[in-house]
């Protein structure tokens, strides 16, 4: 036991033992925004430093999906070990068999990550290398997992993840944006900022190749502006790095240029190697306008 002696009232005692309240939406709110920013070893710890004693069924599954998103965020954004297989692990062996539509759309996410970056870090876009019936696979479960959505932001987050099967693995850039539009109309409804920056970015990117670039510009700061009101450091970083390179298509190749040396610098500084190296990339690619 330990005694703390507060002014001049009489002295607490308390056990070293006791039962502190676990109020799990701080805790998965807290965890959220520390993935956002970057900060996957503190989210991890607090997940971890919340005790197993005293919680019910339903908080537990909850905590675990929490970790199991936080590494499935890590996983696709940094090099290195890989978190997400043990976490997700983890949560399916406490999952409940009737509500794990949320542990289902994580490891959709999880495998379509795997299927488009490869060991090494670079990104393997389109068909070529990929199994065509996995392909299929993915693209089916995010269908149904529209069709079984809890509600609609749900359906958004399934929404989006069939558009970036369609644009990225199966290359059919024409069905793409469909889903996205979808996806964005659902964050708009539900009022999910980071649905609404996931969409935004990618049909940005059709913008882009159809040559309206103006509507790009439009769409990536936007995005990069409801990025930056809920603290996704991480997808800010992304999105100013398409703004760089849509600054060089614009003909502003030195405002395109100091972009991206802020982008190398601060996604060096959060341990973002992917994003780095692509900014690296672009300035390697123009380095007479230094």
């Amino acid at each position: 036991m330990t005694e703390q002696k507060i002014d001049n009232e009489q002295p607490v005692t308390v056990g070293l033992t006791a039962r502190v309240p676990v109020a799990v939406d701080e805790i998965i709110a807290a965890t959220t925004a520390l993935s956002w920013a970057a900060r996957w070893d503190t989210a991890g710890r607090l997940l971890a430093s919340v005790p197993a004693t005293g919680l019910d069924d339903v908080a537990a599954r909850r905590l675990a999906l929490a970790g199991a998103a936080t590494a499935v965020h890590h996983d696709f954004r940094t090099a290195g070990p890989r978190w997400a297989p043990a976490a997700i692990a983890a949560a399916e062996a406490i999952a409940d068999p009737d509500r794990r539509w949320g542990l289902d759309l994580l490891e959709l996410q999880h495998e379509y990550g795997t299927e488009l970056i490869r060991p090494d870090g670079q990104a393997r876009f389109g068909p070529d290398g990929h199994d065509p019936a996995r392909l299929a696979a993915l693209a089916h479960r995010a269908e149904a997992l529209i069709r079984s959505a809890p509600d609609l932001a749900s359906a958004g987050w399934a929404a989006f993840y069939r558009g970036l099967i369609a644009d990225n693995l199966i290359g059919d850039r024409d069905g793409a944006p469909a889903w996205f539009t979808r996806a964005l109309e659902a964050a708009g409804q539900a009022e999910d900022d980071y649905l609404a920056g996931e969409a935004l970015r990618h049909l940005g990117d059709h913008d882009e190749e159809a040559g309206d670039l103006e509507r790009a510009r439009a769409r990536w700061e936007r995005s990069a502006e409801l990025w930056a009101r809920i603290g996704n450091m991480a997808g800010v970083l992304a999105q100013q790095l398409l703004l760089a390179q849509l600054a060089v298509a614009e003909g502003r190749a030195p405002a395109g240029m100091a972009i991206a040396r802020e982008v190398s610098r601060w996604a060096g500084a959060l341990g973002l190697v992917q994003c780095q190296k692509q900014a690296d990339a672009l300035l390697a690619g123009h380095q007479d306008h230094d």
